[in-house]
């Protein structure tokens, strides 16, 4: 079972520091994790550059209304946002780390909006670019990657999405030709 583990930071720095950990030491993968801020002339949400392929926004994310709500003010003040899908015997230690880098009210939630493994649909979407990336951007073969991608986190590969979110995006599958879903 996965959980997102959430917490704000004061600092970018600690921010990166418990990245670090979770990669690291807990083996979580970087497209499990993901950093939210607001750009302080605008108000407006930022990510890490890691991130902003993912387009996911804080309300996508599948925290409840008021996490979000309380999330995106603290970011408004200047507060950095910490998010990590992480398997359920890692949970404790994660919140350890978020706690010991100074996270304010470290939370850990049962993932919601995942796949049957746990695994986030826009981390799967996103590992299957990085896929589709190492393999020199090739044209028409956007459900191989997808595939490679669930399989790479035994994630039943008969969710794949109606886009790839590939540089070109690739066409929407034919009625006829979607995959089965069981």
């Amino acid at each position: 079972m996965t959980h997102v583990v959430t917490g704000l930071f004061d600092r970018r720095r600690s921010v990166d520091a418990v990245v670090e950990h979770l990669v690291q030491e807990f083996g979580v993968p970087r497209e499990r994790i993901q950093v939210h801020g607001a750009d302080p002339a605008s108000g407006e949400e930022t990510r890490s550059p890691q991130d902003d392929d993912q387009e996911v926004a804080l309300p996508d994310l599948g925290l409840p209304e008021a996490a979000v709500k309380a999330y995106g003010e603290g970011m408004r003040r200047g507060g950095v946002l910490l998010v990590a899908w992480v398997d359920e015997g890692h949970v404790d230690r994660a919140l350890a780390a978020y706690r010991e880098y100074g996270a304010e009210g470290p939370e850990a939630r049962q993932a919601e909006g995942t796949g049957q493994a746990g695994y986030p649909e826009h981390a799967i979407r996103t590992r299957a670019y990085y896929l589709w990336e190492q393999d020199g951007r090739p044209e028409g073969r956007d459900l191989e990657f997808w595939y490679r991608a669930c399989a790479a986190e035994g994630e039943p590969s008969a969710r794949a999405p109606q886009e790839f979110a590939g540089e070109t995006g690739a066409a929407p599958l034919p009625e006829g030709d979607k995959p089965a879903v069981d």
